[in-house]
């Protein structure tokens, strides 16, 4: 019988570890046991410090030490086997071991009844940018982890938030595409999901706020070079895509030349 996970390695943002028995102090311990979550058949020691030392292999002696440290830091499971067992020359954490992107996944593929609360708590595992803090992730890119966990989430948070929207419910919309901007601030389907949302709480403010807040990622501005008072001289439509700018002026309140009549439509 496979045991429950008791470990939880979490990636959907800042990376931790949930339920290990002690911090990880030493350097390049987390980021192992990040690599070995997101290997579930493992990985050889060639392979794993490559990619956390892609620049300049380690010594043996580093290498070894990094792997000790970091199975102490996991700690045992409850029928006292290591949540990494030693091996030789390839290392594989235990079914003890779990990580929040597999969570996501289990619950993102879930269909029929209690489908949408399995899709919002999906959402809710995503905390942040993708494994952010670690020094090392340049494998994450290069193998299309990182870009298939993005793409992912950014698809999850747009069913949910035109599956919010369809019902009516503005601020559930909101949030859902709050999330997968955490991962994906650039994309603009979400924010002309973002504006849809705010014009059906009855917020024209909201819909300026997503607006100027676009703006100034994709200008590349910061709040402080860009201020608020500034923001309404910038014509969104010299940073933005038309199909943005569609969306934008049919519901914004602000004077547009030429805007078309106020309509709601969905993005594609």
């Amino acid at each position: 019988m496979t045991p429950l996970p008791e470990v939880v390695v979490r990636v959907l943002g800042p990376a931790d570890v949930m339920g290990a028995a002690r911090p990880f102090r030493r350097a390049w311990c987390l980021e192992l046991v990040v690599y070995l979550a997101l290997h579930a058949t493992g990985a050889t020691a060639g392979s794993w410090t490559t990619a956390l030392w892609p620049d300049q292999l380690p010594s043996a002696a580093t290498r070894f030490s990094t792997a000790s440290e970091a199975r102490r830091a996991l700690g045992c499971a409850s029928d006292g086997s290591d949540h990494l067992p030693r091996g030789v020359g390839h290392l594989r954490l235990a079914a003890s071991v779990t990580t929040d992107w597999v969570r996501f996944r289990a619950l993102a593929a879930a269909h029929g009844a209690g489908a949408a609360e399995a899709h919002a708590c999906a959402l809710e595992l995503v905390r942040g940018p993708l494994l952010a803090g670690l020094r090392a992730v340049d494998w994450a890119v290069l193998e299309g982890l990182h870009a298939e966990m993005e793409r992912s989430i950014v698809q999850l948070a747009i069913d949910v938030a035109e599956h919010r929207l369809d019902r009516g419910e503005g601020r559930g919309a909101e949030l859902a595409v709050r999330r997968g901007l955490l991962v994906s601030p650039y994309d603009e389907r979400l924010y002309r999901l973002l504006f849809l949302a705010a014009d059906l709480q009855g917020n024209p403010a909201g819909v300026e706020s997503a607006m100027d807040e676009l703006v100034r990622i994709v200008s590349g501005e910061t709040a402080q070079q860009l201020h608020a008072s500034e923001i309404g001289s910038v014509d969104p439509a010299d940073w933005v895509h038309p199909q943005t700018m569609d969306v934008y002026r049919s519901l914004s309140r602000r004077p547009h030349p030429s805007a078309p009549a106020r309509r709601r439509h969905l993005v594609g």
